[in-house]
């Protein structure tokens, strides 16, 4: 069987062959009634858009490449899907595809695997970048080939793009809430620290625990359930701890179980504080007290972003940081 071509579609639907490409293209200068006639033709006659060729020939191909760091392969965590889901959603309403690669900020250039090869060939029109690390050379690819990109952190460059919480006020504003319910022994478990948003989230916490006299442990590493349910269980041995304040609601899920292991109760014995604000966490035993973020409306700022600079251009003088407040949800485990 004959595949199907663009003057297929075009002889199908009765327009021409540069309506059809219009159509294809995403141009604004076709008709919501046109556009619906030709894409009727294109399922008709199995017609599929060569994303390919279009990369080659330089047109845009409305191809969005989220990274995510491959964290020793634990890059996919609860956090990362209701991103990405919010990430799909405004993609598809500004009429972009996304295309999700695991990266790795050391070896991403000769890694076959890694999504820079789509951002090499100009299969992709734009990318963002889902954790950043100190002198990320990522970021150096993506400014020396004038790709449009956004990350999401905090870099030290106030010339890079990004879209972040105030990490800074993560750690404070948790902390500061510990101290303010009455816990002075406090353990924070944090990822790891190469990212920018651990070290931040650090600074944050110890800044509120400065002049209040309360004894804190902090343990990075910690980036998944596991290694928190271990640690956990080894600070409840070495230490005496009144609150745990766990940098992922996810992540706090291994302290649940180190505590009830212990045969400890929450938060009569142990406290938790979580970061996050994940759905799950409203249905943890006891539902979980958290810093949260908005979701929504981060993905949405990624995405416009990242659109604008796709379809208008890179501007010197555009503004390039946004920086979102965070809040406590204070539920049944503090």
């Amino acid at each position: 069987m004959k595949k199907a071509t663009i003057i297929d579609v075009a002889n199908a639907c009765g327009v021409s062959m540069k309506t059809v490409s219009r159509v294809i293209n995403n141009s604004p200068n076709v008709s919501d009634a046109t556009k619906k006639k030709v894409f009727a033709a294109m399922k008709e006659q199995g017609y599929q858009v060569n994303i390919l060729a279009k990369g080659l020939k330089g047109n845009r191909t409305n191809i969005i490449v989220v990274f995510a760091d491959r964290h020793h392969e634990e890059h996919l965590s609860i956090w990362h899907n209701i991103m990405l889901k919010h990430l799909f959603s405004y993609a598809k309403d500004r009429n972009m595809k996304i295309v999700l690669s695991p990266s790795n900020s050391e070896k991403f250039e000769e890694d076959e695997t890694d999504g820079f090869y789509l951002m090499a060939s100009g299969i992709a029109d734009g990318a963002i970048l889902l954790e950043n690390i100190l002198n990320d050379p990522r970021v150096d690819y993506f400014e020396k080939h004038n790709i449009p990109y956004v990350v999401f952190g905090e870099p030290e460059n106030p010339d890079v793009p990004s879209v972040s919480l105030d990490n800074f006020d993560v750690g404070y504003n948790g902390g500061r809430y510990l101290i303010g319910r009455g816990y002075s022994k406090i353990a924070l478990l944090i990822g790891e620290q190469k990212f920018l948003s651990t070290q931040l989230r650090i600074e944050g916490f110890e800044k509120a625990m400065y002049g209040t006299g309360a004894q804190y442990h902090i343990f990075t590493g910690i980036d998944t359930v596991e290694k928190a349910y271990h640690k956990s269980k080894e600070v409840l041995e070495e230490y005496d701890i009144q609150a745990f304040f766990v940098s992922g609601d996810e992540r706090a899920l291994g302290v649940y179980r180190g505590i009830y292991e212990k045969g400890m109760r929450i938060p009569e014995d142990v406290a938790v504080l979580g970061i996050d604000n994940i759905t799950l966490g409203e249905f943890y035993y006891p539902p979980i007290s958290t810093v949260a973020q908005d979701f929504k409306q981060l993905a949405k700022c990624c995405i416009d972003f990242v659109v604008g600079e796709i379809e208008e251009g890179k501007k010197e003088d555009a503004r390039k940081i946004f920086k979102f407040p965070t809040e406590i949800i204070e539920r049944k485990s503090t």
